[in-house]
């Protein structure tokens, strides 16, 4: 299966990835955490979400679906940018990011070599930094790319099934109060992830401010966008089974 093996190759890149020593950008984590999570999306849009990967063009096409996939994938990737800066600079010890204004792509090993240490690898390498001084400057990974894009199109297809709901109840002269816990559910899974990174990035602690509550920016990295995946596929589940018993018959 092509997303098996890409998660493996991708794996075992990372894992060999200690050989080419402190070269950076690491030729091995560069190819090893895009092969990881593009057979990981492959998977995820082969099996659980299937479904929502065949209606994404249509999801696109219709609701201004196009504008608010690019809106909420720039927003997520802007905030997690600052998350993890914040967890590099802990990690090293310095503002990593304080450099002149540019685009850089860096990456660091993180030993001794083990199953978690490739892990780690997979989820920070490469740190994708882009500086425009003294404005802002973040640290993106193929990590929060990947959340950001699989809970931008399940924000997508929540809005897109949420408004056909709402023409089904018109349709069928239901009252549109069945569109309402739809309509939360995208709201509360959308910003669930967006809420405390907006929050940690607005903050902009210091270096020993950072060290002491670095478990916040642990959470908030990690835990928050698999959390919005999970509350958005739900969502989008009740909504399938919601429209399912409008359209069919009433019992006489």
């Amino acid at each position: 299966m092509p997303g098996s093996i890409l998660l493996l190759t991708g794996l075992s890149l990372s894992y060999f990835g200690y050989l080419w020593g402190e070269a950076s950008p690491n030729p091995s984590e560069l190819v090893g955490s895009l092969f990881f999570w593009l057979g990981f999306a492959y998977l995820l849009f082969v099996f659980p979400l299937r479904e929502v990967a065949r209606s994404l063009g249509t999801s696109l096409r219709r609701s201004h679906g196009a504008w608010l996939f690019a809106c909420y994938l720039a927003v997520h990737l802007v905030l997690y940018g600052f998350v993890l800066e914040g967890i590099l600079a802990v990690a090293y010890g310095t503002e990593v990011l304080a450099v002149s204004s540019g685009f850089i792509i860096t990456t660091d090993v993180f030993s001794p070599p083990s199953l978690s240490s490739a892990l780690f690898d997979l989820v920070y390498n490469p740190s994708i930094v882009a500086t425009v001084q003294p404005i802002f400057s973040v640290a993106l990974s193929f990590y929060s790319i990947f959340m950001a894009t699989v809970i931008a199109v399940l924000v997508v297809t929540n809005v897109a099934r949420t408004r056909e709901l709402g023409e089904l109840c018109t349709m069928w002269g239901r009252t549109r109060s069945f569109v309402l816990l739809p309509a939360l559910g995208v709201a509360l899974g959308a910003s669930c992830c967006l809420s405390v990174a907006g929050l940690l990035a607005i903050a902009a602690p210091s270096l020993s401010v950072l060290e002491s509550n670095i478990w916040a920016y642990y959470a908030t990295y990690f835990a928050f966008p698999t959390l919005a995946v999970f509350l958005l596929w739900f969502n989008l589940r009740a909504i399938r089974r919601i429209s399912a018993k409008l359209a069919s018959p009433s019992p006489a």
